[in-house]
């Protein structure tokens, strides 16, 4: 039988422990069997009332006859845990849907459950426990209607997870972050600054720009700056690169008889060096930090060429990675939104004028994050509560059909959740790629923020209204259809996933503190 989380494999289990337990005890105390008192009681007492003497006997016979049978029938399909469908450890099991970061994803089970709740929260988890039958069915035939839904749909590409690697690809080596810091003010800032003086329009820099787009001068590994003479080719740093070895022919400012400890290369090699170039060590950074990222941006961008791929995971570190400025933050446009790659005349141009949306985007995406992640929890926890108090229900049903079917249909709703957040992940990313249909989406989205801050907030927005809206509209559709479980579902799910949107709302409220305070800079 499989569920739709990690969680889930060991909510499952204990919630049906739970049920026995609570079933042993109701029957240890007598309780289970006050609802035949009842119906005794009940059906001695109104035909008593209402009937005429000797009819009365035969009728009020006659309805105990068909409630008890009824309430025996309850007991027996969905009140006994039954020995003949027991719920084992080994047969639940959760497959992730594949990623792009993992396209065959590894089975979970009870015993390898490839995460922390079975080793650290959910010790001592039940291996095997006995369920009624009726809810044994229910459960086999919603996860198997799940299951088979999914398959059908679509298959989505993961953008969102593969955003999440992309913003864990940073700089996290202080001296690859120093030596970052010194290209970008003994390369990057000179050339950028002959480039703005000369602005030269001639045949070749119109086919870098049009290669490589009319960005390309706005970021340090710039290819206008590579392959333009007189830029890269020709700059140098003043200071000792580390790692560079002395060159009589290239370093001619020192003597040869006392050779200095280190050379200081041509921009142009110390960047595009294969071995201990400057782009090569962020490359290596951003399979470090975020592992195998740029795998990701082949299998993400693959009509990218090989040198724009590498580009683009060079500048996504970048993006991710500012780091701290000795001279101006101005000129450096040190702000946690941009990083490396813009300049401050982008900042001036546009900083100020879209840091409403910048600060609401970040808000959106941290709240969002959260959320996404408490979705599943609170399902988990959720059909734990149902499966746990379901012996009470029964027994203050005084066990009626109508109750196995409302339980029924409780289970389905919250458990058709999963279905809902699929699709809604499907929409999210045909969304990114509709909203992005002239452009390569993984520049524009990752390597590139800012540039469409606003697409991106609408995607964050519509995305969240999804995951919340349309397991709250199922629930109330639900009760269109006659079963009263949509408010009392919406109403038990609320609090449970406040927390977390409390905490994303708190996690944006810091980086909008963050950004504020970059943007007051």
């Amino acid at each position: 039988m499989t569920v739709d989380s990690y969680l889930e494999l060991f909510t499952t289990l204990f919630g049906w422990a739970f049920y026995g337990i609570l079933w042993d005890v109701l029957v240890e105390t007598g309780i289970v069997f006050l609802p035949f008192f009842g119906i005794l009681i009940d059906n001695w007492r109104e035909p008593a009332q209402g009937g005429e003497f000797g009819t009365v006997t035969g009728l009020s016979l006659r309805r105990m006859e068909i409630e008890l049978f009824i309430a025996l029938l309850v007991v027996v399909l969905a009140g006994q845990p039954a020995a003949l469908t027991p719920l084992n450890a080994g047969t639940l099991s959760y497959t992730p849907p594949p990623t792009l970061i993992d396209p065959t994803p590894t089975t979970a089970t009870v015993g390898a459950p490839q995460s922390t709740y079975g080793s650290v929260g959910f010790t001592g988890s039940p291996a095997t426990v006995n369920v009624p039958v009726w809810w044994y069915a229910v459960l086999a035939m919603t996860s198997g209607l799940n299951h088979a839904v999914i398959e059908g749909l679509p298959s989505a590409t993961d953008m969102r997870t593969y955003e999440q690697q992309a913003r864990l690809a940073t700089i996290a080596d202080p001296r690859l972050r120093q030596e970052t810091s010194d290209f970008f003010s003994q390369c990057y800032t000179p050339a950028r600054s002959k480039y703005q003086a000369e602005r030269p329009a001639t045949a070749a820099v119109n086919t870098l720009l049009s290669t490589y787009g009319p960005d390309d001068p706005d970021w340090m590994g710039s290819h206008l700056y590579r392959d333009t003479p007189g830029y890269y080719d020709t700059l140098r740093p003043t200071l000792q690169i580390p790692g560079w070895a002395y060159s009589a022919a290239r370093d001619t400012e020192y003597d040869p008889a006392a050779p200095p400890a280190w050379g200081k290369p041509y921009c142009k090699q110390w960047w595009e060096d294969g071995v201990i170039g400057l782009r090569e060590k962020l490359i290596d950074e951003a399979d470090a930090t975020s592992a195998g990222f740029s795998s990701l941006v082949a299998a993400v961008a693959p009509i990218l060429a090989s040198e724009k791929q590498q580009d683009a995971v060079a500048r996504t570190v970048l993006t991710s990675s500012p780091p701290s400025w000795s001279n101006n933050d101005l000129v450096a446009n040190n702000s946690g939104s941009t990083g490396l790659v813009s300049t401050a005349e982008n900042w001036i141009k546009g900083g100020l004028a879209s840091g409403g949306v910048v600060t609401a985007s970040a808000l959106f995406s941290v709240t969002m994050t959260a959320i996404l992640q408490a979705l599943p929890m609170v399902q988990a926890v959720l059909l734990l509560g149902i499966y746990a108090l379901l012996p009470l229900v029964l027994v203050l049903s005084r066990y009626s059909i109508a109750m196995m079917v409302i339980g029924a249909m409780a289970i389905f709703t919250v458990k058709f959740w999963s279905v809902l957040w699929y699709l809604a992940l499907w929409v999210d990313q045909n969304l990114i790629q509709s909203m992005y249909p002239d452009v390569n989406v993984f520049l524009q989205i990752f390597a590139n923020p800012g540039e469409h801050d606003t697409k991106r907030l609408l995607l964050n927005m519509i995305t969240t209204s999804f995951y919340l809206g349309l397991p709250l509209l199922w629930s109330g559709m639900m009760a269109w259809a006659g079963v009263s479980i949509g408010r009392s579902i919406t109403a038990a799910s609320t609090p449970l996933a406040r927390p977390g949107e409390d905490a994303g709302r708190q996690g944006g409220s810091i980086g909008k503190a963050a950004i504020s305070k970059g943007m007051k800079r």
